[in-house]
Parts: structure tokens; C-alpha cells; sequence
């Protein structure tokens, strides 16, 4: 799917951005008197600043006058330092955004081109009249930089890290794809027809996922997993129904959390192993190391499902112990990021 124009952001500077969610926080209602609280602007620029903070989920529009959305009032609120992080993670969470993110991601320390970072936002979103191309490139370039996620080296834009303030990267269209392999408007058309024909088992496992994630020790195993790819340079990533994933130099893993108890490891083990074979097929990464996360170690009568998942699966088993994840000593080297 395309990005639509409207849903393409023309601010120049992020910082602008922030400072309109707060004028209309303090009362500012329309285009004009955005732009004169933020800069003493023209309404137009006015305009395009409170269309951003639109499509980042900060406002919205009533009866011709902005209102903040419940994400906007959070961010007004906020300390400085809470609000850049909540400002990162909205803009983190726009698909466009999230699809320039990866898409340097990808290239790891080679990073891209202005030409190349051109050729690939003007095939995945319609960036309006070939005039303006060049000012849009240059402005979701230049907030990647001013937020710290990219940086440039020699003539290259490249993925720079994810900040403290964004545990993972969430997805919220279940369409969007967590590992693209082309990077080709092609690839997420064909992506989002995939998901389309799968609509009735992805939300079978939203329910069930929403249940899950519901549990303490579930949450405590996707935070701990997170930090660990996150020390290890990886950004880890999430959607609907996948707990969480990460792509490290070449190698994509996806992860699926189980809370387990003396009695359930076997339903949950079952449970776990058949979501993460449709989760790799769903997102069509299929070369992806599958990683099952239990919360404690087999029982004494359920070790023999260690051997069967690692040699005749070839799915990685962890289990938690304390904080500390374990797995068997022959799957280590291939799970350098839990040391």
C-alpha cells in the first residue's frame, strides 16, 4: 500500500511539531493562531505543522478547531525530557516513518544515499507535485538526524540507534510488513494481500495475544528480551501479534513469549512452536530463527520437548531464571545476544 499524500508529513523541523501540540495545550485553535504561537509564521506553515502533529496521533480536528487526543495531552503534560521520548515514539509509530527506519536499518553501516533514500520514499509514498519531492525527502531525512535515529557519514544517511526512550518499535497495521525483503512498493502491496487472506487466524491471534500480554510475567519476559537485543545494537520490534522481533547483522529472529507453570508446559510449548511457523510465514521472513520464550525451566517429564524442539524443530529454546535467560549449550552461539 501506498502512503497517501495527506498522510505525508511537510513540517520541516520536529521541534515545531512539538511546540504545536503544546499551543494548543494553552489554547490555540486553528492554523493562524498555531502559527503565530509556534513562530510567528504564515497559517499555511501553520497548517502544515498542525497536519503533522495530526498523523502523529497528537490532534485531531473538531468542528474546525484542533483538540488534542488523549496521546497529546499525555505529551502536554510531560516534562521536557519525557516529551522528546514520547514525541520519538509517535514518530516511530508512523507507518511512513517506520518504513524509512527500516529501510536504513537494512543497510546497516553503508547506510543510503540522499538519491537512494529519493528513489525509496517516492516508490512507498505519494510525496504530491515532483516541486515538492525534494523538500519532503529533505525533511524526513533531516528529522531522522535532529531526533537522533540516523546520522550522516560522508555523503550516507545511516541508522544510528534506537534511543532509551523507545523500548521497541510497535507496528499497529497488522499490514505493514516487520522485515521487508526488496523495499519495493510491490513487496508491502503483496504483503498487505497476504495479511488480507489470513484476516481470520492473524485475529485469532490478536485475541490471543491480548490475553497473553495481559499477564505480568509475559511482559517481563518481552522487556528482558528487548533490553538484551538492545544493548546488542538490534531494534527490537513488535506488532499485533507478534511478541517481538529483531534483526541482528543478517540473521532475523522472531520471538514468542509463554508464561509457564509446572503444569502447562506442554499446551503452552505446542501453543508457542505452531504461532511461530505461521508468524513466519504470515511475515514471509522465511529464513527467520524461530525463538521460544518460557518463563521457567521444563519440568524433570517435559525435557524431552527440549530435544525436540531445538534438533527435530530447529526452534530455539530460552527460559527465564531470575533475569537471567538460559538455553542449551548447543543453540548458545547462535544467541550471542543473551550473554
Amino acid at each position: 500500500m501506498k502512503i497517501p499524500s495527506e498522510d505525508v508529513i511537510q513540517a520541516d523541523t520536529p521541534d515545531r511539531v512539538m511546540a504545536t501540540i503544546d499551543a494548543v495545550a494553552h489554547g490555540a485553535h486553528d492554523d493562524k493562531t498555531i502559527a503565530a504561537a509556534i513562530g510567528d509564521l504564515d497559517p499555511r506553515q501553520g497548517r502544515y505543522y498542525r497536519r503533522a502533529a495530526e498523523v502523529l496521533g497528537f490532534m485531531v480536528r473538531e468542528e474546525g478547531s484542533s483538540v488534542l487526543t488523549t496521546a497529546g495531552k499525555e505529551f502536554a503534560s510531560a516534562q521536557p525530557p519525557i516529551k522528546k521520548g514520547l514525541f520519538v515514539r509517535a514518530v516511530l509509530g508512523n507507518p511512513l516513518f517506520q518504513r524509512l527506519f527500516a529501510y536504513l536499518e537494512s543497510n546497516g553501516n553503508a547506510g543510503a544515499t540522499r538519491a537512494d533514500v529519493m528513489k525509496f520514499l517516492t516508490d512507498v509514498a505519494d510525496l504530491g507535485a515532483e516541486s515538492m519531492v525534494k523538500r519532503r525527502v529533505s525533511s524526513y531525512m533531516g528529522w531522522l538526524e535532529k531526533l537522533a535515529l540516523a546520522k550522516t557519514v560522508g555523503n550516507r544517511l545511516v541508522f544510528d540507534k534506537l534511543p532509551l526512550a523507545v523500548p521497541l518499535v510497535r507496528y499497529e497495521a497488522d499490514d505493514e510488513p516487520i522485515f521487508p525483503n526488496r523495499y519495493d512498493l510491490k513487496e508491502y502491496q503483496e504483503h498487505a494481500q497476504r495479511v488480507a487472506s489470513k484476516k481470520e487466524a492473524i485475529e485469532y491471534y490478536v485475541d490471543r495475544a491480548k490475553r497473553e500480554r495481559a499477564s505480568n510475567s509475559h511482559e517481563t519476559l518481552v522487556d528482558l528480551m528487548a533490553e538484551r537485543l538492545r544493548q546488542c545494537g538490534a531494534v527490537p520490534k513488535a506488532n499485533r501479534y507478534v511478541d517481538l522481533s529483531a534483526r541482528l547483522d543478517e540473521d532475523v529472529y522472531l520471538f514468542e513469549m509463554k508464561s509457564t507453570t509446572e503444569d502447562n508446559p506442554h499446551s503452552q510449548i505446542r501453543r508457542g512452536l505452531s504461532q511461530l511457523y505461521e508468524y513466519r510465514y504470515i511475515q514471509n521472513v522465511k529464513e527467520a530463527k524461530l525463538v521460544l520464550v518460557i518463563e521457567n525451566p521444563l519440568p524433570k517429564e517435559n525435557r524431552w520437548m527440549e530435544d525436540y524442539l531445538v534438533k527435530d524443530r530447529g526452534v530455539l529454546l530460552v527460559w527465564d531464571g531470575d533475569g537471567k535467560f538460559h538455553c542449551p549449550p548447543s543453540i548458545r552461539e547462535q544467541l550471542g545476544f543473551l550473554s
